[in-house]
């Protein structure tokens, strides 16, 4: 036993990082794509809720974007945006008194029908945290193994603190039966493609995703760590986030992303978004 685990060491070198990032080496050569997936928009009535540098002059236009990682060893989908039944509602909703409007252009089940998948196709499921606007379809992947923080699943289906946070119990109470709970960075499939890193602040257990795109580069999904890329060149912080946390998420993030040469990719920055070559298109 202890042969084989030292051949495995050597086999699988570690790659470890000054500020406590580990992982296996990657060749860079491991066929992983990422396929963007339109998953709502958001107006946000009062910005400066999520950069006090900015005026509420003007409400924030935002994307919603999910996700969908291809690896051989399995499929996983980065978040699930706005609930589908929003779709039906072509003129969209007003949230929490007006302070935000939500609609869904297209359903996120269509778009994996083109794709050809079902629900039942995704492997894991990972939330980047979870606010409504990334957990609307959570429940429909109850059959994916669900990889949430120890910190947000601590809180996740706690009726009171969960509806403080911000969070849906009713989004994702059908995933009880699929968590899998990890503790800080993890690799999902084993061979440094494919990273979940935690970046807590935002909220307790939020986290980004490494994926090391063979041809691409790599590239880091940041969640709500930044929701445009104003508010990363500003480092500003929402007023609901600990500060503290915060901060230290965002210098990790950065360091990572200087040492490893990778984009950063923020999935509600609307400008950003339009760039995208939307699903089924594989960036690889």
């Amino acid at each position: 036993m202890k042969n084989s685990m030292l051949l495995m060491s050597l086999m699988l070198p570690v790659v470890a990082f000054a500020d406590g990032f580990e992982r296996f080496s990657s060749d860079g050569k491991v066929d992983v794509s990422i396929s963007v997936l339109d998953c709502g928009r958001i107006e946000a009535r009062k910005p400066s809720m999520f950069n006090p540098n900015v005026s509420d002059e003007q409400p924030m236009q935002s994307a919603n974007s999910c996700y969908l990682i291809q690896h051989p060893k399995g499929t996983l989908l980065w978040d699930t945006g706005l609930n589908d039944g929003l779709n039906a509602m072509p003129e969209g909703i007003e949230v929490m008194g007006g302070a935000f409007h939500f609609s869904l252009p297209t359903t996120l089940n269509q778009q994996l029908q083109a794709m050809k998948l079902t629900p039942s196709d995704i492997d894991y499921l990972v939330l980047s945290h979870l606010h409504a606007d990334h957990t609307g379809n959570a429940n429909q992947f109850s059959s994916a193994k669900w990889l949430i923080q120890k910190n947000e699943h601590h809180v996740a289906f706690d009726p009171e603190i969960s509806a403080k946070l911000g969070f849906d119990l009713t989004q994702y109470q059908n995933l009880k039966d699929s968590v899998h709970v990890i503790e800080g960075d993890h690799q999902v499939f084993g061979d440094g493609s494919v990273v979940i890193i935690s970046a807590p602040g935002h909220t307790p257990g939020h986290q980004a995703l490494y994926v090391d795109l063979p041809h691409y580069g790599p590239i880091v999904l940041s969640g709500d760590l930044y929701h445009s890329h104003l508010n990363r060149e500003q480092k500003a912080i929402p007023v609901f986030n600990q500060p503290e946390q915060t901060k230290a998420s965002f210098a990790r993030v950065e360091k990572l992303l200087t040492e490893k040469g990778a984009e950063i990719w923020i999935g509600h920055d609307i400008d950003e978004f339009k760039q995208r070559k939307l699903a089924p298109y594989r960036y690889q």
